[in-house]
């Protein structure tokens, strides 16, 4: 054997043997539905059997873009907490509200999190028509911040510009915020503006994941599908297509960063 395939096939063991030991948790993926604009729609059991076709461990789910009208995410909530109690090994729940009904919103966040045990939040400022210096965001992340949420943000839209994003992140510095695509100009300075921001890889292509590993770390990067709209096992072939990161980099990008987040052990 030379040398060459040699050390090509030592570099496969150890992403192997890395594969088994690091905790693997894709970070946004949808359940529930049929969504209010594109009416997609995610089972419970439909999101255990991509997790079980591919090598990740677990999977973070919240509703998706479908408020009633009189209740906000009341129900869309629950349903996530049921899928969770059925499959709590694989699935950690996060909640969804709309800060433009501050009173509404307030009442939700503690619900999911006092009474559902849902850990986190994901907040769609294009979505819900609010912006980074809304007072009723601020309410929110205030609550969310009392009790240890971690967040989720769509980000990068006219709602959601990268300035404004940092400034509000800088606010709520104790808040993990989760950015959930690299869109337009300015993530990187973001980023690197608020400590607390995290850049997710949704629906970024995988020259943009390198250069954000270059610029701050594969420390502040988190993998996450989209599932339905892109699959668990699309979202982990591309981390690990990345032949410019290393072994670490791609564990922590897959799965260590969130694990470390939200305090999860293997």
């Amino acid at each position: 054997m030379s040398g060459v395939a040699e050390k090509a096939g030592m570099d496969k063991m150890q992403e192997t043997m890395g594969r088994q030991s690091a905790l693997l948790i894709d970070a946004h993926n949808h359940v529930g539905g049929p969504d209010i604009s594109d009416k997609k729609s995610q089972s419970g059991s439909e999101i255990i059997k991509a997790l079980d076709s591919t090598n990740v461990d677990r999977a973070v789910i919240f509703p998706f873009n479908n408020p009633d009208p009189s209740l906000g995410f009341k129900f869309a909530n629950d349903y996530i907490a049921d899928v969770v109690s059925d499959y709590p090994d694989q699935l950690i729940g996060f909640g969804r509200v709309d800060p433009t009904n501050v009173d509404r919103a307030l009442k939700e966040v503690e619900r999911l999190s006092t009474d559902l045990g849902l850990v986190g939040l994901k907040l769609h400022p294009r979505a819900q028509q609010f912006y980074p210096d809304d007072g009723g965001l601020h309410k929110v992340l205030t609550k969310a911040s009392k009790l240890g949420l971690v967040v989720v943000f769509d980000s990068g839209s006219d709602f959601a510009p990268w300035s404004g994003m940092a400034e509000m992140a800088k606010q709520f510095s104790e808040v993990p915020m989760i950015m959930a695509h690299m869109r337009k100009a300015g993530y990187i300075e973001a980023a690197k503006s608020a400590s607390n921001i995290y850049l997710g890889t949704t629906k970024v292509q995988p020259e943009l994941i390198v250069e954000a590993v270059q610029q701050i770390g594969a420390d502040r990067i988190i993998s996450g599908s989209d599932s339905p709209y892109v699959s668990i096992q699309a979202e982990y072939d591309k981390i690990m297509s990345l032949n410019q990161l290393s072994v670490g980099e791609k564990d922590q990008i897959l799965g260590l960063n969130m694990a470390r987040i939200l305090n999860i052990d293997k």
